[in-house]
C-alpha cells in the first residue's frame, strides 16, 4: 500500500512538472512615486529591490507574483504592459496598469501607474492612506 501512494505521487509530481509552465524568477530595482518622492539624499529617489517570479502561459503572456517586502502584487504580463492588483504595506487595495519595454534579451524596463484610492474606505472625509503613484522599475528575468 505503501509502494502505490509513493508511486502515485511520484508519478502525478513528474506529470504536473512536464505540462507545467516555464517559470522565470526576476529580480528588479524599482523607483517607488518617481514624481512626487522628497528623498532624505537631496532629491535622489531611493530605489527598492523587488523579488518575483513569472510563469509563461503562452507566447507572450506571463503570470506571476512580486514583492518588496511591504507590498505585494499578481500581475498578468503582455509583451507591451503590465495589470495587477495586490496590497499595499497597509493591508489596502492597489491596482497597476503599466507597460514594459524589452531593453535587451533579460533586461526589462517597466514603467507602472499604481492606483490607491481605490482601497475601501476611501471617501472624501478619509482619504486613501498613500496616494497614486508612478513608479519606475528596471528587473532581470532568469
Amino acid at each position: 500500500m505503501k509502494k502505490n501512494i509513493l508511486l502515485i505521487i511520484s508519478v502525478l509530481s513528474i506529470g504536473s512538472f512536464l505540462y507545467s509552465g516555464t517559470i522565470q524568477p526576476s529580480l528588479s530595482m524599482r523607483f517607488n512615486d518617481v514624481v512626487n518622492q522628497q528623498s532624505e539624499n537631496g532629491g535622489v529617489i531611493d530605489p527598492v529591490l523587488v523579488l518575483g517570479f513569472a510563469m509563461s502561459l503562452e507566447e507572450g503572456v506571463y503570470a506571476g507574483f512580486d514583492s518588496d517586502g511591504t507590498d505585494s502584487r499578481i500581475f498578468i504580463s503582455f509583451d507591451y504592459g503590465t495589470v495587477g492588483m495586490g496590497i499595499d504595506e497597509n493591508g489596502d487595495a492597489q491596482f497597476t496598469v503599466g507597460a514594459k519595454y524589452s531593453a535587451l534579451s533579460n533586461l526589462d524596463v517597466c514603467l507602472d501607474y499604481v492606483i490607491n484610492n481605490l482601497a475601501d474606505g476611501a471617501d472624501e472625509d478619509n482619504p486613501a492612506s498613500i496616494p497614486n503613484e508612478l513608479r519606475l522599475s528596471l528587473g532581470v528575468t532568469f
